[in-house]
C-alpha cells in the first residue's frame, strides 16, 4: 500500500476508498504528512487483518477518515468557500477528525 500526503488526498478526494491511516500524534499532522489507505475489509476473510497496512498493524497508526467522508468534507469547503485553499480543506479536515461535524467557515 502506497503512502500518500494529506495534501494530495484532499487535493484529489475522488481517489480516495476506505479508510484513510495516520501516524496517532494528530498534533503533528501537516499537509505533507504520509499516510496509507487500507484495503476494502470486504474483501478478506472476517478474522483477518490482512487489509491493514503494516504501519496500523506494526506502528500504531490509527484509522482517521474513510475515503467518502474526505470526498464530503472537500466538498462542504467548496460549497462555502467556492475554491479553498490547502489550508482551508486541511483546517476543515482535522476538524471533522476532532467533531464529527464540518466546519463553519466565516
Amino acid at each position: 500500500m502506497d503512502l500518500i500526503s494529506i495534501g494530495d488526498v484532499l487535493s484529489s478526494p475522488e481517489n480516495n476508498t476506505e479508510f484513510f491511516c495516520l501516524p496517532p500524534n494528530k498534533n503533528n499532522w501537516t499537509l505533507s504528512t504520509k499516510g496509507v489507505f487500507t484495503l476494502d475489509a470486504r474483501d478478506f476473510p472476517p478474522d483477518s487483518d490482512e487489509y491493514l497496512p503494516e504501519q496500523v498493524k506494526n506502528d500504531g497508526w490509527v484509522e482517521v477518515l474513510d475515503g467518502g467522508t474526505i470526498e464530503e468534507i472537500v466538498a462542504n469547503a467548496k460549497q462555502q468557500l467556492g475554491v479553498p485553499s490547502l489550508d482551508e480543506l486541511f483546517k476543515a479536515f482535522i476538524f471533522y477528525y476532532e467533531n464529527d461535524a464540518f466546519l463553519e467557515f466565516q
